[in-house]
């Protein structure tokens, strides 16, 4: 759990990750530790030999871009899409960095997928409205049930995934039951989509869309009063959730694990995913 502070404090956070072969990941886990104490920045950093996958943050905009450019250094690589936002909070937003090592930056569990070489065509914020207009285009969030809950796109399919290890299985069943011409896929800042659309090219849909930079870039460059999106987004980080302005919005908490809390449709009351997930008690509460 992060701290609490004595006072609002204004964080700024640096969201990016990138699909290239990365080697020597121990090492690469020590030399940005020991950049990011001597830049005070904190964070988690996903490792894996397909790339990088990372949410940074410092009450220092400055040392947060230069651990950002030395990063990158590091790496030999250029962040494709990094977002920038801040926040006044009241609680750090993580209470140290942290380094994980993993198979994936994010687990989905099928071999062979390669996002760098098979995803689908990217589409610019900018063109979003146009293309999930098009009849012949299913909209898919590639997001979990309860980040669905707190928000998304107008008209949506939501998969009702408690993580995305169960994206492939509940996609297989989408396409065969709807037989879309076309899909579209969107996620939290973009990474997530674009192993998704590899998935549904993999399973034979050829024309499959992606949205550049994700939800928090489409609220980045397009104004509310043009915006598709209903609700808030979360975040991986002490904001919990931002609405279109990238305002941090509350939402309410678990008071045995910490996650955030959503309504759930059925019953219209607030429930934690993860202790559905993961619950205390043997009769464990699964979606259909």
């Amino acid at each position: 759990m992060s701290k609490i502070l004595n006072k609002e404090t204004m964080f700024h956070f640096s969201n990016f990750y990138h699909f290239s072969g990365v080697a020597n990941l121990s090492e690469l886990k020590s030399e940005i530790l020991t950049l990011g104490e001597r830049l005070q920045v904190i964070g988690l950093i996903i490792l894996a030999e397909e790339g990088i996958n990372a949410t940074a943050a410092s009450t220092d905009s400055m040392k947060l871009d230069e651990f950002t450019d030395e990063l990158q250094n590091i790496l030999q690589v250029k962040f494709r899409n990094i977002k920038r936002s801040s926040a006044l909070l009241r609680r750090s937003p993580f209470r140290k960095l942290k380094i994980k090592i993993r198979k994936e930056i994010v687990t989905l569990g099928v071999e062979g997928i390669d996002p760098a070489r098979d995803a689908g065509t990217y589409v610019e914020p900018e063109e979003w409205n146009n293309l999930i207009s098009d009849p012949d285009v299913l909209l898919v969030d590639t997001r979990n049930v309860y980040e669905y809950r707190l928000g998304s796109f107008q008209g949506a399919v939501d998969p009702r995934t408690l993580n995305f290890r169960q994206f492939p299985e509940k996609l297989q069943k989408i396409i065969e039951s709807q037989k879309p011409k076309k899909l579209a896929m969107f996620c939290t800042g973009g990474i997530r989509c674009e192993k998704a659309t590899a998935v549904a090219r993999q399973m034979g849909i050829e024309d499959v869309y992606h949205l550049k930079g994700g939800i928090l870039e489409y609220f980045e460059r397009i104004p509310s009063s043009q915006s598709t999106w209903n609700g808030s987004c979360f975040v991986f980080d002490g904001r919990i959730t931002v609405n279109q302005n990238l305002e941090a919005k509350p939402e309410p908490l678990c008071s045995a694990c910490g996650q955030v809390k959503t309504k759930s449709p059925e019953t219209g009351e607030y429930e934690c995913h993860q202790c559905v997930e993961y619950p205390m008690k043997k009769n464990q509460v699964a979606l259909p």
